[in-house]
């Protein structure tokens, strides 16, 4: 195997725990043909710098039951988007929170128990100081969340 750049490798082995949060240290270094120490490290020190920030499970929501919602939210002009975000982003049901550009400023993805706490949640976000509309769209089929794809 050729010397890995630095980036290359730490490149290599987020890919490799995207595709396997679970992979161990030894399996991933067996994968990159480099020793496991080299593999702790440079994961420590991708935590450290801020560029691995956790490792999570990704679940269907079509076998778990969820009522999964697509969150357009357009602010009130002269509004902190990062501000109402966070707010947005505080909500347990709430997974993924996006600044955009273009009409809607913020894109939400939220997984929700059921529809009557999707309505909820959709009324409480759209009380939040600072949000001039908030619209849902109901997520007909997932078809690839968190880096996995869930269909064929």
């Amino acid at each position: 195997m050729a010397m890995v750049q630095r980036e290359d490798l730490d490149d290599e082995i987020i890919r490799l725990l995207t595709q396997d949060s679970r992979m161990s240290y030894r399996e991933i270094a067996k994968t990159l043909n480099i020793s496991h120490v080299s593999v702790s490290s440079r994961i420590k020190a991708m935590e450290d710098q801020g560029r691995i920030t956790g490792y999570t499970t990704v679940i269907n929501p079509d076998t778990q039951r969820y009522y999964p919602l697509c969150l357009r939210i357009s602010a009130e002009s002269g509004s902190d988007l990062s501000e109402i975000g966070g707010k947005v982003a505080d909500y347990e049901e709430i997974s993924v929170v996006l600044r955009v550009s273009g009409k809607c400023e913020l894109l939400a993805l939220a997984m929700c128990p059921d529809r009557e706490n999707a309505i909820r949640l959709l009324d409480e976000i759209g009380a939040i100081e600072g949000i001039e509309k908030a619209e849902s769209h109901v997520v007909l089929e997932t078809i690839k969340l968190g880096g996995k794809k869930l269909k064929p």
